[in-house]
């Protein structure tokens, strides 16, 4: 019983320090009417101020977006007038921007293979390039933009065919007993004896008869036909030779392949033999 009185004396108490301390605050922040009127009318003026400040904002913003609005219009009248002195139209300029885009995706593809790959498929990189000669004969070329991006191309191009072996081939080291014939009917040659005349025209620096090969003499056996060579095949003659597209393309030109094939060929230019190893003068 005294416990509960203790402490219902405790909480009135300390309820009536609370009050006190209410009260005084009260009084503290008490403000008159006159100083209640001067910070109402600060605050108002502030207000003003602050809507004065975004409505000029607001006509500046205004201001800049009819500027930006007359220039892009602008910007397109000229770029029209571009257009029309180019023959096209901004969907054509995109089409053409497209295809040199596609054609370096392509490149980017090439980029990614082996030397040996990348030898495989040089006529495809050809392609690329053949196609890219053709863009360039649009007038759309002219644009700084699309001059940029065809050097950009063009230079991936140089790298691809500065990486490209110039022919691909296997080497093969002489041994004691060895002979044209036996050589190229190896399995892991050509598995083919007839075809020792290709290793005979493909080593011409080192071979001068091929009757005479040496010991440690090593030979280079070609795997595929570089850009610059053409493998004869049967019933083919310089005549026609020459005159296919990926060779000559005229075969009245048999005589300029005839002169750069001399010591392959012979003196009689009417016999040559398949599997012949031919160079192309370019």
């Amino acid at each position: 019983m005294k416990m509960f009185a203790k402490f219902t004396l405790a909480i009135a108490c300390g309820a009536f320090a609370f009050s006190l301390a209410t009260a005084s605050f009260a009084q503290e922040e008490k403000m008159t009417m006159e100083e209640y009127q001067a910070q109402l009318q600060e605050w108002q003026k502030r207000e003003a101020d602050a809507k004065a400040e975004i409505a000029r904002l607001d006509q500046e913003i205004a201001n800049l977006k009819q500027q930006i609005q007359e220039t892009e219009q602008q910007t397109a009248s000229v770029w029209n007038e571009i257009y029309a002195m180019l023959g096209t139209d901004a969907a054509g300029v995109d089409a053409y921007r497209n295809q040199l885009n596609a054609l370096n995706n392509q490149l980017d593809g090439l980029m990614a293979l082996s030397p040996e790959e990348l030898f495989k498929r040089r006529k495809e990189l050809d392609d690329l390039e053949a196609q890219l000669n053709e863009l360039k004969e649009s007038k759309i070329y002219a644009l700084t933009e699309m001059q940029n991006l065809v050097a950009s191309i063009e230079g991936k191009i140089t790298q691809l065919r500065t990486r490209m072996p110039k022919a691909i081939y296997d080497e093969y080291t002489v041994m004691r007993g060895d002979y044209l014939w036996k050589i190229a009917g190896k399995s892991d040659i050509y598995g083919d004896p007839y075809q020792w005349v290709r290793i005979y025209s493909y080593n011409r620096d080192q071979i001068k008869d091929p009757d005479l090969i040496y010991p440690d003499q090593i030979f280079k056996i070609q795997r595929e036909v570089g850009p610059d060579e053409y493998l004869v095949e049967k019933g083919d003659f310089l005549y026609k030779i020459a005159g296919k597209a990926d060779v000559l393309g005229d075969p009245t030109l048999w005589t300029k392949l005839y002169e750069a094939n001399k010591d392959i060929v012979g003196s009689d230019p009417s016999l040559i033999y398949p599997f012949q190893v031919l160079r192309i003068p370019r």
